[in-house]
């Protein structure tokens, strides 16, 4: 069923989707790690604001390209 139902708008909007997903979770672990200080405590805090801020943007991001896309 999955062949029969499957569009190439389905492909695209996840190829689209994955792509963003992987340059916001690049750019957030970027931005943290180039701000940590601090020593190991501060990479590790660095860390989990980079994770939770990543995951956020992930969900806003999703939200917006959906509404888009479909």
């Amino acid at each position: 069923n999955t062949a029969t139902n499957l569009t190439s708008a389905d492909v695209w909007s996840g190829v689209i989707k994955a792509g963003v997903f992987g340059f916001i979770v690049a750019l957030m672990g970027c931005y943290y790690g180039y701000h940590s200080r601090g020593g190991a405590q501060g990479v590790g805090a660095a860390t989990t604001y980079a994770v939770v801020s990543a995951s956020v943007m992930i969900l806003l991001f999703d939200y917006l390209l959906t509404s888009v896309l479909f």
